[in-house]
């Protein structure tokens, strides 16, 4: 079967740990070029020391430290990538953080800002970026990682969901506008998996006990890259089985 990312450079943003993580470690395996983007240096220092095992996988790695809330960060990051192994193919949007899991009336302005710019308007900027230089050479990929709250409710996560379910329809106007030049744009949305997402959020894990890890859901993620070039995955849903059993309501 023929492997569409050989080849391509693809930049993971939130690389250093969970789905982009395993995402890098499943692409490098199939020949693709890959970028990883994280805020934390020693974490992302222990990313690529162990994605970067051999010299084959490490002369096709790169680890640049940079906030996806910074547009100058953005914009470092495109060149310093564009430097070291060509022009940006992909750009996989993985960053984004729970910050405070509340009840509404419990979050204060700070907090909602930071929740909004972590997990929407931080992505809305990338996507900015990378259009501007893939428009350019007609073609190119942007891969936006949302989450099931896009599509169903749970209290005390309405601020957080509200930025996932704004990626969903932000994705899809983005598509129709790279269509036109020869671009295309994918949502990614996953359920609950064994990330350190709880752990950054400060919420209890033990009810993630038979959930999948991020390499389980990493391999669908991947699969939205690895399609020809006129072809376009609009949007994937991807769950644990148990969550479907225990925690899915019609609301």
């Amino acid at each position: 079967m023929k492997n569409y990312v050989k080849g391509k450079v693809v930049v993971i943003t939130g690389g250093s740990s969970g789905f982009g993580l395993e995402a890098a470690r499943l692409l490098l395996e199939m020949g693709a070029l890959v970028a990883i983007t994280g805020r934390d240096k020693k974490r992302l220092t222990a990313a690529m020391l162990e994605l970067g095992g051999n010299a084959k996988t490490a002369e096709r790695l790169v680890g640049v430290q940079a906030d996806a809330c910074s547009t100058a960060d953005w914009k470092r990051m495109f060149k310093a990538v564009e430097k070291t192994l060509g022009p940006v193919d992909v750009l996989v949007n993985n960053h984004g953080a729970g910050v405070k899991i509340a009840p509404v009336e419990e979050m204060t302005d700070a907090e909602i800002k930071t929740v909004l710019d972590t997990n929407i308007a931080s992505v809305i900027v990338g996507c900015r970026e990378a259009v501007r230089l893939m428009k350019p050479r007609g073609r190119g990929q942007i891969v936006n990682v949302s989450s099931a709250c896009a599509h169903h409710s749970w209290a005390a996560w309405g601020v957080y969901t509200a930025a996932k379910a704004g990626m969903v329809g932000f994705t899809r106007c983005l598509h129709k506008e790279m269509v036109a030049w020869g671009g295309k744009a994918t949502c990614f949305v996953p359920g609950a998996a064994r990330t350190n997402f709880c752990g950054a959020a400060g919420i209890n894990a033990d009810w993630l006990e038979g959930y999948p890890t991020g390499a389980d859901f990493a391999r669908t993620l991947v699969h939205c890259l690895d399609v020809p070039d006129n072809c376009v995955i609009e949007e994937v849903n991807i769950w644990g089985t148990k969550q479907t059993h225990d925690m899915l309501n019609p609301y």
